[in-house]
């Protein structure tokens, strides 16, 4: 029979308690040896920072060169010289429970939030962010905007900041930039199997414009960028695309954010469809667009540069002689809701001398021109334009178009077969545009060359249109046009036959598909596409197909015979009061934008409405117009009205700046309550010529309540001298109201922006959420979704609660809290309504379903 061994007890217990001991120094020393692990890995990437420090600053210098050509006049000036500051709309506060009070001036708490139509904020003094101050609270943004907007111009800008390390974009100095068209990425991709081969388009990018000797380097430098959590990820060109094109790129940035986390991101994206993007985080917020004030800037800088570079340019001379101060008179007016490249056709045209027109149109127009290589048949560019429209391309393939264009280059080759009837010398195959600079000493020699009777082989059309600039080359032997604006435009000039256009209106929603119907517009009786817009009943909350309607308000002919019913369509939705102001506010800005001489009239007659609202939005309207006709009655206005409506009315007093106008609102400021002299002090801060002289000398009145009112305006002015007088107003006035107005002010600006969007933390990390969460007797597992405490709190009765619950839950869409919200929608909390309206917005474009109202007993 077997025994079992004996143990001896006094080594069992001896190695216990050395093994206890020693599991408790490893237990005590964990953190030290995970810190000494993290330095390890540290140590190892900055080795390798330092092994890449050379290709770093070549890579530096090539994003820094190809920054400076991303833009409309890359062919005259370096970006750098004529770029104006890119801004952001400001988007509302990122509210959570805790958080110091935040001070909401005039134009937030009396201007709905329009990111369709920045031109109402940009008019009115909204707050703004630069592009660093909206990345540097950690989040991923999506700039969005109208076709030429400048999204692609404020991404190449940031990158040449990051670049050279100004000091504006100091939070980003220890960034690796990386300036990508999202065509440069051949998306889509094969299935990667490892992380770094989500970074090949990325490398090979940076390979084809690299230095032969840097190429070698090149991978370990991109991954470890990465890896690094140093790469500042550019991407343009998402709000050009048609849908299929923004899924497969919303795929890839899934892939690489869940490989690269760290990754900062920043994308041009358009508000018609960003899908997926705020499923991974993306917020939306859009291009600010351009001020008076900044327009005349941009005439300015655009003046200057002509005079130094470019009159005297042999191809220059050729315009007529205009005397500069006339030109720049005419320039400067009649711009009211240009887009910068509208403005900036615009201006070109006038100094080139081949203005064709006052219009929009028209500026577009002559830029073609002057981009097409001499003989170019306008058809054939429409064909172009037309064919890549009605398939639903953004980019198309170089055989493809050729393809399209085949006939215009047979009746080309046949004439150039015709016997020559004299000796003049043959067009170089590589036409260059009259816009380009003079020819080079290498140019001249291969000219004189020519001059020989060698026979010369034809080259296509579209070899001709992409070495002009009009078409782009593009990887995989692709090509688009230089900006989708000038696709659309000549898609809409092709397409104007009974029907023809009907393609377009089925096609997914894209910003293409919209600029195209725009334009037709402009070139066509477009009644039939009309009626189904606005007889288009699938989306009855954010009504889109009306919207779109809407757009094509401003290219139309004033005697167009559907305006007047797209007119009347609409503004039974203005009217409408069970409509969100923002969807309102929508109708209201397109109406004064769209330069109709008789709209001014109708916002009069909407004065007279009943609805405050209604007498708002009516009132800002006139303002933009700066309708002089509404004076009187807009004085009338201020006296007998409160809240939003005063304070609209103000502002539009302020706009208008003619005596009488600025007199109503001095009168208010010195004989008002104070909640109207508030008002008043904060509307004359829009203007710096009487408003901020009257509040300059106001601060000093004996009447407490306006020096009260002025510290408001005081607060809205950026200027170093309105900052000084209010920190002397905290210090030195002799009434406490006065002195607690200016210190609660100026400690609103030294605090972190609320409107700055944050990256979220986890659920389970939220200090706010797990408060609330223990309130209602449950708990928050780490890496739980926490969608039913959100609702939770969204359905509660605290307003910080909501908008923070509601911060989450918008990245979050699917059919249940679709309904809460659509429950909400539908409730008699007008606030909560208006916010659940952006959510449900910001779903749509990202490519959620919506379901019917009808499906939850509503509408």
């Amino acid at each position: 029979m077997n025994r079992l061994p004996q143990i001896d007890l006094l080594s069992f217990w001896i190695g216990a308690i050395v093994a206890s001991i020693f599991w408790a120094i490893l237990s005590a020393l964990r953190p030290s040896l995970r810190g000494a692990i993290e330095a390890i890995k540290k140590q190892s990437m900055e080795a390798k920072l330092r092994a890449s420090s050379g290709i770093e600053d070549s890579h530096r210098k090539i994003v820094y060169r190809q920054s400076q050509e991303m833009h409309l006049a890359a062919s005259l000036f370096a970006l750098d010289e004529i770029v104006l500051e890119s801004r952001l709309l400001s988007p509302p506060a990122q509210i959570e429970p805790g958080m110091a009070p935040h001070h909401e001036d005039i134009v937030e708490r009396t201007i709905p939030y329009l990111p369709e139509w920045p031109e109402i904020g940009g008019f009115y003094g909204a707050q703004t962010l630069s592009l660093a101050e909206a990345l540097s609270g950690q989040a991923r943004i999506v700039i969005t905007g109208q076709p030429g907007a400048g999204k692609s111009t404020a991404l190449a800008t940031l990158a040449s900041q990051v670049v050279n390390r100004h000091p504006d974009v100091a939070n980003l100095h220890d960034t690796i930039p990386f300036l990508l068209h999202v065509t440069d990425l051949g998306l889509p991709l094969a299935e990667p199997k490892k992380p770094e081969e989500l970074l090949a388009p990325i490398i090979e990018h940076q390979s084809n414009r690299a230095a032969v000797f840097d190429i070698a380097r090149i991978p370990n430098f991109v991954q470890y960028a990465f890896q690094s959590g140093q790469a500042l990820l550019l991407l343009d060109g998402l709000d050009e695309m048609p849908q299929p094109q923004v899924q497969e790129a919303s795929v890839y940035l899934r892939l690489l954010l869940r490989a690269y986390p760290q990754t900062r991101v920043l994308v041009a994206g358009a508000h018609e469809y960003i899908d997926g993007m705020l499923q991974l985080g993306f917020i939306p917020l859009t291009l600010m667009a351009w001020t008076p004030q900044k327009q005349q800037q941009f005439l300015n800088k655009w003046d200057a540069l002509w005079q130094k570079y470019v009159r005297n340019e042999s191809w220059a001379q050729t315009a007529p002689e205009v005397d500069s101060l006339l030109l720049k008179r005419w320039l400067a007016v009649d711009n009211l809701g240009l887009t910068p490249l509208e403005y900036t056709l615009k201006i070109w045209a006038g100094y080139a001398g081949d203005v064709r027109g006052p219009r929009p149109l028209d500026a577009i127009e002559s830029h073609i021109r002057r981009l097409a290589p001499p003989n170019t048949p306008p058809e054939a560019l429409q064909v172009i334009g037309a064919q890549s429209s009605l398939n639903n391309l953004a980019s198309f393939q170089s055989d493809q178009a050729k393809e399209w264009v085949k006939a215009f280059d047979q009746a080309a080759e046949s004439a150039s077969q015709q016997p020559a009837t004299s000796e003049a010398p043959v067009e170089d195959a590589e036409a260059v545009s009259t816009e380009s600079a003079p020819e080079t000493a290498q140019q001249e020699e291969q000219k004189s060359q020519k001059k020989s009777p060698a026979p010369v082989a034809n080259t296509s059309l579209v070899n001709k249109l992409t070495s002009s600039g009009l078409l782009k080359s593009l990887p995989k032997n692709r090509l688009r046009f230089s900006h989708p604006v000038f696709g659309a435009y000549l898609a809409g000039q092709a397409l104007r036959g009974p029907g023809a256009a009907e393609p377009i209106l089925n096609q997914p929603v894209w910003s293409g598909r919209t600029q195209v119907l725009r334009y037709l517009a402009a070139f066509t009786d477009t009644t039939p596409l009309i009626q189904n817009l606005l007889l288009e009943s699938s989306d009855p909350l954010l009504m889109r197909p009306q919207l779109t309607a809407l757009r094509m308000l401003r290219e139309s002919p004033r005697n167009a015979p559907w305006r007047n019913t797209v007119i009347a369509s609409l503004l039974e939705i203005l009217q409408n009061e069970d409509n969100p102001v923002a969807l309102r506010g929508q109708i209201m800005a397109a109406f004064a934008l769209n330069n109709d001489p008789n709209i001014g009239a109708l916002f009069r007659q909407l004065l007279q409405s009943p609805s405050d609202e209604l007498r708002g939005l009516a009132a800002l309207g006139l303002g933009i117009l700066r309708d002089t006709k509404a004076v009187d009655n807009l004085g009338y206005l201020l006296s007998q009205s409160i809240g939003t409506t005063q304070r609209a009315v103000c502002l539009a007093l302020v706009a208008i700046g003619t005596p009488a106008a600025l007199e109503a609102v001095a009168k208010a400021l010195l004989q008002g309550d104070e909640d109207l002299r508030q008002a008043a002090a904060e509307a004359l801060a829009n203007d710096p010529q009487e408003g901020h002289e009257a509040l300059r000398e106001g601060i000093t009145s004996e009447d407490i309540l306006m020096r009260r009112a002025i510290a408001y305006g005081l607060a809205r002015i950026p200027e170093e001298w309105a900052a000084e007088l209010l920190q002397k107003t905290q210090i030195e006035d002799t009434q406490w109201v006065v002195r607690n107005v200016a210190v609660e002010l100026l400690d609103s600006r030294s605090r972190p922006d609320p409107r700055i969007p944050r990256r979220l933390t986890p659920p389970a990390e939220t200090p706010w959420l797990i408060e609330f969460a223990g309130r209602q007797g449950m708990g928050i597992s780490p890496g739980q979704v926490a969608n039913d405490i959100l609702m939770q709190a969204f359905k509660g009765e605290n307003n910080d609660e909501r908008r923070a619950a509601l911060s989450y839950l918008r990245h979050t869409p699917n059919e249940g809290i679709i309904g809460e919200f659509y429950r909400a929608y539908f409730g008699d909390d007008r606030e909560l309504k208006e916010m659940v309206y952006h959510v449900i917005k910001d779903y749509a474009s990202g490519g959620a379903q919506l379901p019917p109202p009808m499906q939850f007993g509503l509408g």
